[in-house]
C-alpha cells in the first residue's frame, strides 16, 4: 500500500505502523512478510533454526563447503555446497563500529534490534573474502532522551527539522553541513565529539512546517511520547535552557543569516550545502531538541559480484559462497551516504544468490521449453494460454471504478436534473424564489457527490498506488 503522499513511500509493506512513535513492529507487514516466508520455508521441506550461532565458514580447496557453529551451546557443522550470508551488517559490535564508523559506539543509539555484530562480516574475512568501503551507515537522527523512553525510537525521527534548521555543540557553534540529507547528517554527526550535546535548532516555523511533513513527525509525537522541547523567547535564553553560552549561540545564528542573504552558505567555516532549502531561525518562540545520531545498519561490507558471489582479495568468486542484504556492501554510502533501502538490497541480492546457488546443484526452475522438451509435449507460452487474465487494480472493483471515471460528470448531472426538478415543482407556489432553493439543493447535492468522489480517490490512490 501507499505509505505515504510522497513518491519515496509508494510501495509499502501492509499494514503500516500505527501513526504513534515508538516500537511498533509486531503484526505490521515486515512481521507477517517474515511469518509468510517462514511457512513457506517449512512447506517446501526446509528447515529453520533457531536458539543457533554460525561461528566459521567450513573451507576446502579455497571453496566453501560448510559452516561450523553451535545449536543450543552444542558444536555443529552443517556440510552445504552453497552458503550465504545475511546476517545484517556490524552495526552492534563495539570493535567494528569504533575502527570504522564511529569514535565513540556509546554515542550512536541501535535503531534495531541490536543482535548484528558482523558475525558473517568476520567468517567471510577469515575465508579469504574482500571487503568495500566500511565506513558509512544508514540511519536518522533521534531525540536524545530515546536513551531511555522506549516511546521515541525508531520514530519519530528529527531529521526533517535539523536539515531545516542548524545543528550545533554543547559550545554553540555548528559541526556539520545540514544540507545534504537525513541520512548524511546523521553520519557527519555520529564522528563529532558529543561529550556535551548536539542539538538541533530551530523556530516555530520550522516546528510548524518541516517538523510536521513526516508520517510519525518530531511535531508533535516528540512531546507526546514524553520527550524534551526547549523553547525561549530570545536565542540567549534558549542557550541558557540546553547549556550553551548565550553569545556564541546567538552569534552562529547571526552568522548563518547573513550568509544565507548573501547566498555565501558554501562559504561559512562548516559549509552548508542547498539540496534540502535553509530556513531562517527568527518566529520565536526559539527551540532546541538534544539529538542522538541513530544507526539502523551498516553500508559497507563483504565484496560480492552481479551474482552475489562473495570476492576474495584476488577480485575472484570464492565458491559455493554468497551474501547478500546489510552484510554486503558497494552499492550505498560513499561521500554522500547514499541510501537506497535495506529490504531492496536484501530482497534482490537474495533472490539472486539463491538462483545462482540453485544453478550451482542444477536446480533451477525449469523453463517452458526445458519441460516440453522432457514429457514430450507442446508447452505453450503464457502469452497463448487462452484463459482469462485475473482482474487487478481497480477492474476488481467496479463500482469504485465507475465512481472514479464518472463521478464528477454525474455530480453535475444530478445536479441540474435536481434544479430543475426543484424549480418545476416549486415555481407555481413560489415564483422566482424557487429559483434560490433550487440552486441550493442543486450545489449542495453536487457539493456532496463531488467530496465523496475526491475521498473515495484519496482512499484508493493511498491504498493502491497504481
Amino acid at each position: 500500500m501507499r505509505f505515504d503522499p510522497r513518491e519515496m513511500y509508494r510501495w509499502c509493506m501492509a499494514p503500516p505502523r500505527a501513526l504513534r512513535g515508538g516500537i511498533d513492529w509486531e503484526g505490521r507487514g515486515p512481521d507477517r512478510a517474515l511469518s509468510k516466508l517462514t511457512e513457506a520455508l517449512v512447506s517446501l521441506g526446509g528447515t529453520l533454526m533457531l536458539n543457533s550461532q554460525a561461528t566459521d565458514l567450513v573451507m576446502e580447496n579455497k571453496h566453501c563447503i560448510g559452516v561450523r557453529g553451535k545449536v543450543a551451546g552444542k558444536e555443529t557443522v552443517w556440510g552445504a555446497r552453497n552458503c550465504v550470508i545475511a546476517d545484517g551488517g556490524f552495526q552492534s559490535d563495539r570493535e567494528l563500529v569504533e575502527r570504522h564508523i564511529a569514535p565513540d559506539f556509546d554515542a550512536l543509539f541501535q535503531r534495531g534490534a541490536g543482535t548484528s555484530r558482523g558475525d558473517g562480516l568476520k567468517m567471510a574475512v577469515a575465508a579469504g573474502a574482500s571487503l568495500t568501503d566500511m565506513n558509512r551507515f544508514y540511519g536518522h537522527l533521534l531525540c536524545a532522551d530515546a536513551r531511555f523512553n522506549d516511546g521515541l525510537w525508531p520514530f519519530p525521527q528529527l531529521d526533517a527539522v535539523a536539515t531545516a534548521g542548524i545543528v550545533i555543540n554543547g559550545d554553540g557553534a555548528r559541526v556539520a553541513d545540514e544540507g545534504r540529507s537525513g541520512v548524511y547528517l546523521t553520519n557527519a554527526l555520529a564522528s563529532v565529539p558529543a561529550d556535551r550535546g548536539l542539538f538541533a535548532i530551530f523556530d516555530s516555523a520550522i516546528w510548524q512546517g518541516p517538523g510536521k511533513s513526516d508520517r510519525v513527525s518530531p511535531n508533535p509525537w516528540i512531546e507526546k511520547a514524553g520527550g524534551t522541547v526547549y523553547r525561549a523567547d530570545t536565542l540567549e535564553a534558549l542557550a541558557q535552557l540546553i547549556g550553551a553560552p548565550p553569545a556564541e549561540l546567538t552569534r552562529t545564528v547571526d552568522q548563518y543569516h547573513r550568509a544565507m542573504h548573501a547566498g555565501t552558505l558554501r562559504e561559512l567555516p562548516v559549509p552548508r550545502s542547498e539540496k534540502i532549502k535553509p530556513c531562517r531561525i527568527e518566529a520565536a518562540p526559539y527551540m532546541a531538541i538534544s539529538l542522538i545520531p541513530g544507526i539502523t545498519y551498516t553500508m559497507g561490507g563483504i565484496a560480492i559480484d552481479e551474482a552475489a558471489r562473495v570476492l576474495g582479495k584476488d577480485g575472484r568468486p570464492i565458491p559455493g559462497l554468497f551474501a547478500a542484504g546489510a552484510s554486503t556492501g558497494g552499492i550505498e554510502g560513499g561521500n554522500a551516504a547514499g541510501y537506497i533501502g535495506g529490504l531492496i538490497k536484501a530482497g534482490t541480492f537474495g533472490l539472486i544468490a539463491a538462483e545462482h546457488a540453485a544453478e550451482r546443484l542444477d536446480k533451477r526452475a525449469p523453463t517452458i521449453e526445458s519441460q516440453g522438451a522432457s514429457t514430450g509435449m507442446k508447452m505453450h507460452s503464457p502469452s497463448t494460454l487462452s484463459a482469462p487474465p485475473k482482474p487487478q487494480g481497480l477492474d476488481r472493483y467496479p463500482l469504485i471504478r465507475a465512481t472514479l471515471r464518472h463521478g464528477q460528470r454525474a455530480a453535475y448531472a444530478i445536479g441540474a436534473t435536481a434544479f430543475v426538478s426543484s424549480a418545476s415543482l416549486a415555481w407555481n407556489s413560489l415564483g422566482f424564489a424557487s429559483l434560490l432553493i433550487a440552486t441550493a439543493c442543486a450545489v449542495a447535492l453536487s457539493f456532496a457527490i463531488l467530496s465523496y468522489t475526491e475521498l473515495l480517490r484519496f482512499i484508493t490512490e493511498l491504498l493502491m498506488p497504481e
